[in-house]
């Protein structure tokens, strides 16, 4: 284990979860994710081989626990390691507050954003049958994608998935990640034009209820409307 060579709890404590990337494998965790391929979904910028080993760094460091049953591989935070959950929402409410503005182009990524949705969704409050969202994103990294939405089945998928398009979204791709994560409002950038829903209008109504709110919207949300004064 690399050591920053200091007698403090703090030092001691980033030499467990501080290396690059290392954080962010944790969220991934943290929201759900258990299975390599769901981990590198959450962080496609992130190479296959450098995932594999910040996961077995993380099992020796005793963060995380490596299953296998079946051949089916996945990882769950140990004891230790869900003790970081506090650690990991507190950093992003800090961002939220003091560093986290609206998104650079670099930071853009359609699949990345409609697989975060399809993470958040709330099996409770989704239709009772199977429907299709289809994204139409313009802009910088934007493109087609589709969320397809089936209690306790959903999918998120770069490829046509080849059912019937029940809802469409034309939006900027700036303006859905803005979206989504607390930055504006769905009502304020339809009425810019910048986010247009088709569908039915029950379907319509319903979706943006269809998810659970990330833990940080609120604070990313209340910073904006600081700004805005």
């Amino acid at each position: 284990m690399a050591s920053y060579e200091e007698y403090c709890p703090i030092a001691v404590g980033l030499e467990f979860f501080g290396d690059r990337w290392t954080p962010l494998v944790l969220r991934e965790l943290v929201i759900g994710a258990s299975r390599f391929n769901e981990i590198h979904r959450g962080l496609p910028k992130m190479s296959r081989t450098l995932l594999s080993q910040r996961l077995r760094m993380l099992c020796e460091r005793g963060l995380v626990d490596r299953t296998d049953e079946d051949g089916i591989v996945e990882y769950h935070l140990t004891p230790a390691g869900a003790d970081l959950q506090p650690i990991i929402w507190s950093l992003g409410h800090w961002a939220a507050k003091w560093a986290f503005g609206d998104p650079e182009r670099e930071q853009l990524d359609i699949a990345w954003l409609v697989w975060r949705m399809r993470q958040n969704l709330d099996e409770d409050r989704l239709p009772a049958q199977r429907t299709t969202v289809e994204f139409r994103a313009r802009g910088a990294n934007g493109g087609r994608a589709w969320l397809v939405v089936a209690r306790h089945a959903s999918t998120a998928c770069m490829v046509d998935p080849g059912y019937e398009v029940d809802v469409l979204i034309e939006a900027e791709n700036a303006a859905l990640h803005r979206w989504f994560f607390g930055r504006t409002d769905l009502p304020t950038e339809m009425e810019a034009g910048r986010i247009a829903l088709h569908g039915s209008p029950r379907l319509l109504n319903a979706f943006p209820r269809w998810f659970v709110a990330n833990p940080l919207v609120a604070s990313v949300r209340r910073q904006a409307l600081v700004e805005q004064v």
